[in-house]
């Protein structure tokens, strides 16, 4: 993105060249382009340019002042807020007690053994208003992590937010399909984990959404 300074006719005019995530979506691009212009025109206006110049926390903090969410940024917003509730509605999931209560011998700290097996990542888990949940998918019968949990999450590889890993598991998905006469029909990873090799040729082969 190229952004023009100057006010009047009386001012140079100079241009700074930004560049930006070729991915980067169209309204998070144009909001921080209007909030970058806005910054440095403030920033041309101040005496005190130079020394602000300088720190970079407070350049970070005069832009992201002047960002205002687009429209397409908060309708991304909600849809991926719609995702969510639909995810946690339609599965079964459990909290870290539900899951030590089901133990056959039931550690005396309510956190294990899920925290274990979070820190070796055998398991993962979504935050839902406020709480830690865990899908009941990934336990066997006697609620221990199945193997197959461990290396799609590894072929998944790391993500800032649970909840789009949630979302791959929970919908079909292309990669994962079974056929039914002529006609090859979608399966949802949560429903293939018997099939170990095509999802976690799926998780290799993930999309970085999960607005459904």
């Amino acid at each position: 993105m190229s952004l023009p300074l100057g006010e009047s006719e009386d001012v140079d005019l100079l241009t700074l060249t930004v560049k930006v995530p070729r991915h980067l979506p169209l309204g998070i691009a144009e909001s921080l382009e209007e909030g970058l212009e806005k910054a440095l025109r403030i920033l041309a206006r101040s005496h005190a340019f130079h020394d602000f110049a300088d720190s970079t926390d407070n350049l970070a903090r005069l832009v992201i002042g002047q960002v205002r969410p687009s429209n397409i940024m908060l309708e991304n917003r909600i849809a991926q807020l719609a995702t969510v509730k639909k995810v946690f509605e339609e599965g079964d999931w459990l909290t870290a007690e539900d899951i030590n209560a089901l133990q056959a011998n039931p550690p005396a700290k309510k956190s294990l053994p899920v925290s274990n097996w979070m820190r070796r990542k055998r398991i993962f888990s979504v935050s839902y208003c406020g709480k830690n949940y865990y899908s009941r998918y990934q336990f066997d019968a006697m609620y221990r992590p199945l193997p197959i949990i461990a290396e799609i999450l590894k072929a998944y590889g790391d993500c800032a937010d649970t909840w789009s890993l949630a979302t791959w598991f929970h919908f079909p998905n292309g990669w994962i399909v079974k056929h039914v006469g002529h006609e090859a029909i979608p399966l949802a990873p949560k429903d293939a984990l018997d099939r170990s090799s095509d999802v976690i040729r799926a998780a290799r082969n993930r999309k970085a959404t999960y607005v459904a």
